[in-house]
């Protein structure tokens, strides 16, 4: 990466030998001058690992409307690809690219695209709760006795009829909101307690939780009592079997808890059905591969909801739910980790303000409004979403 930085900044500045950036101007006027020093200001940025700062003077200067200095996409792209930002880095290279004449140059961009397009392996999560588990402490889990158990935390108030579910739930709870408010929702601060219910099993959850849907395994409420928010998760401790059910550790408690979190986040305005879930899914503890080949196979037959689509459907609406969340959560987690945590905490808070998400997303990256940044960003991610799916299904080959 060091080595590959000294070629950008060399680029950067044979550039800026062979004559002045801006577009169009074959002398050197004091406008001129003022974009040449305010290139050389970016690269300092960036030298210094400024990348931010970088960014934001190299994208002034290239999106200009008086003096636009195109090739300052270099810096742009430079700085993205640094913070690993690798879509958004490719893009700006590709802008690059077309300022190129010179065919040393233009297979620098090309090279610069094609590193950034390189397909990563599927995300991978923390190690599940249940796996840390021995097999006896897991039958002892399953135990459902007569008297409430309650395990109270920073955050959380838990009661179950087992004193070690109690525990174990009370511990994952506070692991769950850390990694929700901390990494997924970049930041987010959350003082508030929540009440959590552990019922024995999937007619006393249905039974308490008269507002879930038949299928469901868990589920949140904020209701007001006497003008106070109360915040609830209702769970289920054991399967259909009698076993305890490790998916409510792994899957359900965090997926419940981030619904909960987004929802006060969002307050009034409506969280965009596809983030909601999307971002649900991201902050369980097991990925399910099963999702990401099945966006990928989607993507690649005829099944896709197109981006545009995906980006405005309701619940009503949502005629084929399988794809529909598994698109939805290789969106989120396409875009979540090709920005930095300061882009995605800024594109939610331009959502929660009524942005649309595509505006939102281009203001969180400081991005010119385009009416083909869509088509772009739709093509990126339907080439990561089959790529992904493909590394899957070679994967599994091998390991038949």
């Amino acid at each position: 990466m060091a080595r590959n930085s000294r070629h950008i900044l060399g680029v950067v500045g044979l550039l800026l030998g062979a004559g002045v950036l801006v577009a169009g101007t074959v002398h050197v006027s004091n406008m001129a001058m003022l974009t040449t020093d305010s290139i050389q200001t970016a690269l300092r940025h960036l030298a210094d690992g400024q990348y931010d700062q970088a960014e934001r003077k190299g994208l002034a200067l290239a999106t200009d409307s008086a003096t636009p200095a195109p090739r300052a996409w270099a810096i742009v792209a430079a700085a993205r690809q640094r913070r690993g930002e690798c879509a958004s880095a490719a893009r700006a290279y590709r802008f690059f690219l077309a300022t190129c004449e010179c065919p040393a140059t233009q297979q620098f961009a090309l090279a610069q695209i094609a590193a950034c397009d390189k397909p990563k392996s599927p995300r991978t999560s923390p190690l599940p709760p249940s796996r840390q588990l021995a097999d006896d402490t897991a039958r002892k889990l399953a135990d459902v006795h007569d008297r409430l158990y309650t395990e109270s935390t920073e955050h959380f108030v838990v009661q179950a009829r087992n004193p070690a579910v109690a525990q174990l739930v009370a511990a994952q709870a506070e692991v769950a909101l850390d990694r929700i408010c901390r990494v997924i929702l970049a930041g987010q601060a959350y003082p508030h307690t929540v009440q959590v219910n552990v019922w024995a099993d999937h007619d006393q959850y249905l039974s308490h939780a008269t507002d879930a849907p038949e299928w469901a395994g868990g589920s949140f409420r904020l209701t007001t009592v006497g003008g106070t928010l109360q915040r609830q998760i209702d769970l289920t401790q054991r399967d259909k079997l009698g076993r305890f059910a490790p998916i409510m550790l792994d899957r359900v408690l965090p997926h419940e808890m981030c619904h909960l979190v987004v929802k006060e986040y969002f307050g009034d305005t409506a969280c965009p059905l596809f983030l909601d879930e999307g971002l649900a899914m991201l902050a369980e503890f097991e990925a399910d591969h099963n999702r990401t080949r099945l966006a990928g196979n989607a993507i690649a037959g005829k099944a896709k909801t197109t981006l545009e689509g995906l980006l405005v459907r309701r619940r009503y609406s949502v005629r084929e739910p399988a794809v529909f969340y598994a698109e939805s959560y290789s969106f989120v987690e396409f875009l979540h980790d090709r920005v930095t945590p300061e882009q995605f905490r800024a594109m939610l808070q331009h959502v929660k303000a009524g942005c649309t998400v595509t505006d939102a997303i281009q203001r969180s990256l400081f991005l010119p409004a385009e009416s083909s940044f869509l088509g772009e960003l739709a093509s990126a991610w339907e080439d990561h979403a089959v790529e992904q799916s493909q590394y899957l299904r070679a994967l599994a080959t091998q390991t038949d």
